[in-house]
């Protein structure tokens, strides 16, 4: 009897096995998506903060949204995030709580080093988005492009 018992489970170990074998051998080979490196160090960056304002974020939020109802274009959230020094990581995840810096756009554009590093900045977040959102990387580019 105990050698039928060491029978089955010797064959029950070998079929456990024979399956995990063949499970990962039909995986997929893609590559996993791994979160973008995080962008420059924003201490380098020349906006003028003078007059900004604050901005908790709410559930639902996110930077593209406040970037519209703040500057009636979601593609300026990349000025937001250069403004709230290293707070935002990655542009598709904001907590609930944060809190941002919402510069004043127009004293930004008006003032040539802020307006190069705006462009500079906004085409690195193009090339971070380009693979998830390859349409928001254009239009990125295309707003730094004319900066």
């Amino acid at each position: 009897m105990k050698k039928n018992v060491e029978k089955l489970v010797f064959c029950l170990a070998l079929i456990s096995s024979f399956f995990v074998l063949f499970a990962c051998a039909s995986l997929p080979s893609e590559s996993v998506y791994t979160a973008p490196p995080p962008p420059s160090d924003t201490a380098s960056f020349n906006i003028i903060l003078d007059g900004a304002e604050t901005y908790i974020v709410t559930w639902g939020d996110t930077l593209s949204r406040i970037s519209r109802s703040k500057y009636r274009n979601g593609f300026y959230y990349p000025l937001i995030m250069m403004a709230s020094n290293n707070v935002v990581k990655d542009q598709d995840k904001i907590e609930v709580g944060t809190i941002l810096v919402i510069p004043k756009l127009q004293a930004n554009l008006d003032d040539p080093k802020a307006r190069e590093s705006m462009k500079k900045f906004f085409l690195e977040i193009a090339g971070i988005t380009e693979r998830k959102r390859p349409r928001d990387a254009a239009g990125l580019r295309n707003l730094a492009n004319s900066l």
